[in-house]
Parts: structure tokens; sequence; C-alpha cells
């Protein structure tokens, strides 16, 4: 029985080895893999390996962990940064972006301000949020297209607003 077992894993065994998969990047930016081949899909050789990333494990791009660039070469949170503990007297939050190139035809930029929306004029990559509160946030830039789609979005930051005291009285 050992003899017939050990015979058919070395038969399977370069089959397994030889599977193919196929990645593609659609229209959106995001990357595909599969086993089917889709048009002008890239061919790449599976091999088995204990420090893969896991395929049930959520998407980075999901998290906001990680940069959606789209059609964009550049787009990104210049100021505030990550980690950012902003001490002023109102509770004004200045967003300053570098999106290259610009704004496409369109396309519509907004703020994600803790898991909000907030619409951005067309056009600058400089702007001021009014009223947000004096208290940690998380916020994320990001482009939409004509349909809604989410076509570009930054990592997303957590910063704190603080309320900064007068001189001569106590905090």
């Amino acid at each position: 029985m050992i003899k017939y077992l050990f015979a058919a894993v070395v038969l399977l065994a370069p089959q397994a080895s030889s599977a193919e998969i196929f990645r593609w990047v659609d229209a959106d930016g995001r990357t595909h893999f599969s086993d089917r081949r889709p048009p002008d899909a890239a061919v790449q050789r599976v091999v088995p390996d204990i420090d893969q990333p896991d395929p049930a494990a959520p998407d980075p791009e999901s998290t906001g962990k990680t940069p959606l660039l789209g059609p964009y070469a550049v787009f990104e949170i210049l100021a505030p940064t990550a980690g950012d503990v902003l001490v002023q007297p109102t509770d004004t939050l200045e967003i300053q972006l570098q999106l290259e190139p610009p704004l496409l035809e369109g396309h519509r930029l907004e703020l994600m301000l803790d898991d909000r929306a907030v619409t951005v004029e067309a056009g600058p990559t400089q702007f001021q949020i009014q009223g947000i509160g004096f208290e940690a946030h998380r916020i994320q830039a990001r482009v939409q297209d004509a349909l809604g789609t989410v076509v570009a979005a930054t990592p997303s930051l957590e910063l704190e607003l603080r309320q900064s005291t007068p001189p001569g009285v106590l905090p």
C-alpha cells in the first residue's frame, strides 16, 4: 500500500508544481489572480511557499494601509502626517495633498474623516475642514470617477487635534 501511495505522490508532484495562475490589472487599478487566462494576462508559476500571504487575509488596499494609485502616479497626504498631535486654538484641520497628474476630467476628490465622506471642491489639493472637534481623527483622501467608484486612495492616517490654552490659563 505504501508503495502505491509513494508512486502516486511521485507521479502527481510535477503536475502540482507546474500549475499556472494568471495576473491582470483591471480598469480600476486592482490586481486580480485566476487559474483561467483572461486576455492580456501575465503568466506566473505557482511555487509552494509557506511565507506566501494568506489569500483569505483582508486586502491591504481595502484596509486603508496601502495606497491605491489607479490612474495617478502620485497620490498622498503631505500634511498633516501620521501620528501628528496638533495643538491649536480652533478645530480646523488644514489638509495638503499631492496628486500627479492633476485631477482627471470626470474625477472628484473626497476626504474620509472618521469614516464619513467630506466633499472637496474640484481641483484644490490644499484646503481646510472646520468644526471637526478636538479629539483623535482618522483621515484618508480618495478620488472617485463619475460613477462614484473609488479609483485612487491614500493610506489612512491617524492624528489628534487638541485645543491650545490661552496664556495665563491653567489646563
